[in-house]
């Protein structure tokens, strides 16, 4: 059944922008990529690297950015997204690569038929337990996942979401409390190995620079990666950064 939240999803998707690298335009450049898509690329990478995936599915691959960049590390990806639009982008930005348009919550594919899976802001557009269950399907036996989610408990990113929407931001999308995250992932046979936050105001900052059309110096550049760096490991107050990291492995 098409619910309104997933036609609001296709709409939405289907006028957005997206720049060269497969990324949709709806932060500032410079600071996203430089502080943000850094760092969650080295999360990503230092997380798969010793686990050698054959097959890795990006699920919700959006504009083609991470398979984008996966192919030079020497590993094979198949994105999957709802949005025709982001799909035929990503095809441009990664025409080597194979990307289905298909519902998150009910994969085309058989069972088992994935090692790895990464995903991006992905999770909190879904019913996130039926999803889990369907990516544990897709898993191979013993399979590496690795997810990177909004947290409803950072006071700036809920702030930006209520007066500053992005142009990507639908109504179905709800932000996790990490614990209810945690608990959906261990009930639904998902393994978590690593579990941490990042980022207090980066997120914030990129949308507002990019509102503002204000390109930052190198100097702000270093001095908000080194917050960023703190924040991440601030007894209490590291609770309230803007993304949840779940890392682990799923078993059969």
């Amino acid at each position: 059944m098409v619910t309104h939240e997933i036609i609001d999803e296709l709409e939405k998707y289907s006028v957005v922008d997206v720049d060269e690298k497969g990324e949709i335009e709806v932060y500032e450049k410079y600071l996203f990529w430089n502080v943000i898509r850094r760092r969650e690329l080295e999360i990503i990478l230092n997380s798969i690297l010793s686990w050698s995936p054959k097959l890795i599915l990006d699920y919700g691959c959006g504009g083609g950015w991470l398979p984008a960049f996966l192919p030079s590390k020497g590993f094979s990806v198949v994105g999957v997204d709802i949005s025709v639009n982001l799909v035929r982008n990503a095809k441009r930005v990664c025409p080597k690569a194979e990307f289905i348009v298909c519902d998150a919550e009910k994969l085309p594919f058989k069972d088992s038929a994935f090692d790895c899976v990464i995903g991006v802001a992905i999770l909190h557009h879904l019913k996130l337990e039926r999803s889990c269950r369907e990516l544990r399907r897709a898993l191979d036996e013993k399979s590496k996942f690795v997810f990177l989610e909004p947290n409803s408990l950072n006071p700036l990113s809920a702030i930006g979401r209520r007066f500053f929407p992005t142009e990507a931001h639908t109504k179905g999308e709800k932000p996790f409390a990490p614990s209810y995250l945690k608990t959906v992932l261990s009930r639904t046979g998902l393994t978590l190995e690593k579990y941490f936050t990042l980022f207090f105001f980066a997120f914030p900052l990129a949308r507002l620079f990019k509102i503002a059309r204000i390109r930052p110096r190198s100097l702000v550049i270093k001095m908000i990666s080194l917050f960023e760096s703190v924040m991440e490991n601030m007894p209490g107050i590291k609770q309230l950064n803007s993304t949840i990291v779940a890392v682990g492995t799923s078993y059969k």
